[in-house]
């Protein structure tokens, strides 16, 4: 890593956590034009999207020092399953303060609110849960917050005592911004979203604008072969045309996220039935997803046999204050044919090849902030070709949330020094077919891995495990990178080996 700047700390806070820069980079004159050239075409074509007026004078994109109120809602993510949207609401909580806030709708886990404030060694957050209702309402997390007066009070009334307040959701959501209008109403303070406003986060997550943005900002050669697709009949000649040049071929939904949206097609499959056969097998398929027949839909090369899935993790300030913040490039660990996340580790490139990542991030984020972009975001790309020395960057997605490297990052520092080179493992899996033990159940038998402050190495959960969820997330922190994936290795071992598969 190419060390930076030495931190001010004088200067405001950029955010309720500590900010480490760990990149530089310049971006020349006409990289400079071409951003404000393109700039100047979004904002003209939707001159709404950077203008937070629509949820009232008191309500802007940044933050402020001040309490700030934490949710992770994926409520508002293409095809996730309702039983689904709860299953990571504890996760964000590492990120709180004493005296900030944290909104739920699971069931309370008191043994993981003692386990974190135990680790960190204060007061824990406010833990303000609310209720959902009717899963059929599909209501989010900051909409049933809105109906709840018990959290509303209290919110308000922090707001009123402090001055202002701060939201930071996983994902921006028009509710997001309507909950911190109605907090601001009533608390005659102002609110700030630590996120962009909500248009803006749907463009940027969208996988077909993120693809034509960078075409236009580095040109065709910074993506792979992508297409935006109207039709099944089109998607069907589309793949057979690239099925002749290129081994696998993928059709994603542009709005889901990770590999929940990705269909894997082969092409020695796709040449071997007529374009009907092919049209109706994938259709089918992306129904049995959840699909519904909305356009358009990205059609594209999968690039095989990838080096890295190099991943930059980004803070971007609002307007006024430093440039975009690369804190950190993580590889990141994919597993299955649609290369779902299963965990992240921090990435060392060639020199050459870093400067040239960290840059290209630089002037995506760069734009992204001159369209009003504010908050947390991450850029995915792969690395392809015989060596990581001559290998070839193509930029896959944005990520405009918060997620499973950016959390425990975080988390991480918050633990130790700022300018700790300790390596991280980071570790997200889940076991549908396990009987997941619950949290005061596992933890004991996890001791000795645990990490502590004395020891100042170990694993961190960052929710807690149940029979539910089944969701087994934690990071390690250790001397060498060897030491923290072998304790990642023992951990898991652990925790399977002593569960029953579920018959």
């Amino acid at each position: 890593m190419n060390k930076l700047f030495s931190l001010d700390k004088s200067a405001k806070p950029l955010a309720p956590w500590p900010i480490r820069p760990a990149f530089d980079a310049d971006i020349s004159p006409e990289t400079e034009e071409r951003i404000e050239s393109l700039t100047k075409k979004q904002l003209t074509n939707f001159p709404r999207l950077n203008d937070p007026s629509i949820f009232g004078y008191n309500v802007q994109p940044g933050y402020c020092e001040g309490p700030t109120l934490f949710l992770e809602d994926h409520q508002g993510i293409d095809l996730m399953p309702v039983e689904r949207r709860a299953s990571h609401e504890y996760r964000i909580l590492g990120l709180a303060r004493p005296g900030d806030f944290c909104l739920i709708s699971r069931s309370r886990n008191r043994s993981f609110e003692q386990y974190l404030g135990a680790l960190f060694g204060s007061k824990t957050p406010t833990i303000l849960h609310v209720t959902r209702g009717d899963d059929r309402l599909r209501r989010t997390l900051a909409a049933a917050c809105l109906e709840s007066e018990a959290a509303m009070a209290k919110l308000v009334a922090a707001a009123s005592n402090a001055g202002t307040l701060n939201i930071c959701p996983y994902l921006s959501s028009g509710y997001d911004w309507l909950l911190g209008a109605e907090i601001a109403r009533r608390s005659g303070c102002p609110v700030q979203i630590c996120a962009p406003l909500p248009q803006l986060s749907r463009r940027v997550n969208d996988k077909l604008w993120f693809v034509d943005q960078v075409r236009a900002l580095l040109g065709k050669d910074a993506v792979p072969p992508t297409y935006s697709i109207y039709g099944p009949v089109t998607a069907a000649a589309i793949l057979r045309k690239l099925a002749k040049r290129y081994e696998r071929l993928v059709i994603k939904l542009p709005a889901s996220a990770g590999s929940m949206g990705n269909m894997v097609l082969e092409s020695e499959f796709i040449l071997s039935i007529s374009l009907a056969e092919l049209r109706n097998h994938f259709l089918e398929r992306l129904h049995v997803m959840g699909w519904y027949d909305h356009y358009p839909l990205l059609v594209g090369v999968w690039e095989t046999g990838a080096l890295a899935s190099p991943s930059a993790q980004v803070w971007v300030p609002e307007w006024g204050r430093e440039s975009p913040i690369i804190e950190g490039v993580f590889g990141q660990i994919l597993s299955g044919e649609e290369q779902a996340f299963a965990g992240a580790t921090q990435l060392v490139l060639p020199t050459e090849l870093e400067v040239r990542f960290c840059h290209e991030a630089l002037v995506i984020s760069t734009y992204f902030r001159r369209l009003g972009y504010v908050g947390r975001l991450s850029l995915d790309a792969l690395l392809t070709g015989q060596n990581l020395d001559n290998a070839e960057l193509h930029w896959i997605e944005c990520n405009g949330r918060w997620g499973g490297v950016s959390i425990p990052m975080i988390v991480a520092r918050r633990l130790m020094a700022l300018d700790s080179e300790m390596p991280l493992f980071i570790v997200q899996r889940a076991f549908p077919d396990q009987n997941i033990p619950n949290f005061d159940v596992l933890l004991p038998k996890l001791g000795s891995w645990l990490y502590t402050k004395e020891k100042g190495e170990g694993i961190v959960f960052l929710e807690p495990t149940d029979g539910v969820q089944q969701n087994v997330t934690f990071f390690v922190l250790a001397m060498s990178l060897k030491a923290a994936e072998q304790t990642a290795t023992d951990v898991l071992n652990t925790i399977v080996e002593d569960i029953p598969v579920l018959t």
